[in-house]
């Protein structure tokens, strides 16, 4: 009884053994798998890095290309504009500046170019969408509100007009010729004094350009301001002393104003 417990012992030993032996060797195996997957893998991997720098470079050099391609075709449809405009074919060059704006990312300017062609072309109602669509980009350019003030004075839209240069003004407080604009709609619309205002603001930028001084003075008296008048029709004369229309219309107020004193004295 004692040697069948003692085989019996020895036999679950040898299996436990041989049990423990495999299970070993699986996960030895196991193991040696997982490695040479993993090198596979990393082989694997290694290779696609290197293909897909490789076709990162190639991408990378065919869009350089690109672009140094667009730059010079830009260049070039930019040249043959300016030719165009140089030789007064306006349509060719209107056409090159849409094929040129295509081949920038900066094509403010060129679009500006384009939008004053509308306007010398009298194409206004393209000139203004193109303007419109300019102010979106850039709202501090007073030039564009300029340019749709011209837009609306040639349409009679006098209201939309003293908007655009009074915008226009507030930009650009430097501009004489945009002050002369804007004070020659409020004559129009006969607001006289506001008028007289802004050919003063005009005169003051150029004190020495009588065609300024002209305006403010045929301003002031369309607006019964005599004293005023005849002050500038005085400095113009100090400017030009022989000004054969100033000392005119200077007797002219002189007159007014008598006549004016004459009636406030009855």
């Amino acid at each position: 009884m004692l040697e069948l417990y003692l085989f019996l012992l020895s036999f679950v030993a040898i299996v436990a053994i041989v049990v423990h032996r495999l299970f070993r060797l699986k996960k030895e195996q196991k193991q040696a798998f997982k490695e040479k997957i993993s090198e596979k893998v990393e082989e694997y991997r290694k290779v696609e890095s290197v293909e897909e720098g490789g076709r990162f470079k190639e991408e990378h050099l065919k869009e350089e290309e690109a672009k140094r391609l667009d730059v010079a075709r830009f260049k070039e449809e930019m040249r043959q504009a300016e030719k165009a405009i140089t030789a007064g074919d306006l349509t060719e060059a209107k056409k090159l500046l849409i094929q040129a704006m295509s081949l920038t990312k900066d094509d403010l300017p060129v679009a500006l170019q384009l939008a004053d062609l509308y306007m010398q072309t009298d194409d206004y109602k393209r000139a203004e969408a193109l303007y419109r669509e300019l102010l979106e980009r850039d709202p501090e350019n007073a030039d564009i509100y300029e340019n749709i003030g011209r837009i609306m004075l040639k349409r009679k839209a006098y209201k939309e007009a003293i908007q655009a240069y009074v915008r226009a003004v507030e930009l650009d407080e430097k501009d004489d010729q945009k002050f002369l604009a804007l004070g020659k709609l409020y004559h129009l619309m006969m607001r006289y004094s506001v008028a007289a205002e802004c050919f003063r603001r005009a005169a003051e930028l150029k004190p020495r350009e009588v065609e300024h001084l002209f305006l403010l003075a045929d301003a002031c008296v369309a607006d019964d301001d005599y004293e005023n008048a005849l002050f500038t029709y005085e400095r113009i004369l100090t400017i030009q002393p022989y000004n054969e229309q100033a000392k005119s219309l200077s007797q002219d107020v002189r007159l007014k104003m008598k006549e004016e004193e004459a009636l406030f004295n009855e």
